[in-house]
């Protein structure tokens, strides 16, 4: 065999294996060893990191108690937005994002906190306010975190315990009562359900990767 054709055979063997490559081939040899993106598909990726990641520095929750109650839709871990989020419950928070138009939503301020009204007339979405809202009441109830980037979730959570919250479900969606004893608590139920969950509903996933504010009043700690 020629030095040629014993080059050529080593090559051949070579070619997904980059512990041999290195040595003898150009980085573009070894890009044969690597799998190929579809198009389009780093952006979605980028996309639903941010989500998990959120807005904020730090560890947090997502969508949180959402939409109608809680600490609700929005981002969470790492940078903020949907921390600790199952994918199911992601998926739930994409679709409501996603299809924010679709919904109504009405608070009104009760003593103690607020009582809500969101809904849809699209079926589809009006079963998935319900799932969101009960997944995240569940969060609540056991201190279960998310959007822990954003300064009014992370404010929430730390007060889960304080917060005491009614699910009804209604023709197109929820009614919920989120009320608390304690009167900062009730300053950040009423910042969430205006600042934060209104605002997700009329803006969008735009709204969802920012940060809301803890609202004016409040001494605790965020």
């Amino acid at each position: 065999m020629t030095d040629f054709q014993r080059t050529k055979s080593l090559t051949a063997r070579a070619v997904c294996r980059p512990s041999l490559v290195l040595p003898l081939l150009s980085l573009a040899l070894l890009s044969a060893c690597t799998k190929s993106v579809p198009a389009g598909s780093a952006s979605n990726g980028q996309e639903q990191q941010t989500l998990e990641a959120g807005p904020g520095m730090g560890h947090g929750p997502g969508m949180g108690p959402g939409m109608g109650h809680g600490p609700g839709m929005g981002p969470g871990r790492g940078m903020g937005m949907m921390g600790g989020g199952h994918r199911q419950e992601m998926q739930t928070i994409h679709t409501l994002l996603a299809r924010h138009e679709s919904i109504r939503r009405e608070v009104e301020d009760i003593p103690g906190g607020v009582r809500t009204l969101t809904v849809s007339e699209s079926p589809e979405v009006a079963q998935l306010i319900r799932e969101h809202v009960w997944q995240m009441k569940k969060r609540l109830e056991l201190g279960q975190p998310m959007r822990r980037g954003d300064p009014l979730f992370r404010a929430l959570f730390a007060h889960h315990d304080a917060i005491h919250l009614e699910v009804e479900e209604v023709p197109g969606g929820v009614r919920v009562e989120e009320t608390s004893e304690d009167p900062q608590v009730v300053l950040l139920i009423r910042q969430h359900a205006h600042r934060a969950v209104n605002e997700f509903v009329e803006q969008g996933m735009p709204r969802a990767m920012q940060p809301t504010p803890l609202p004016e009043g409040y001494q605790g700690t965020p």
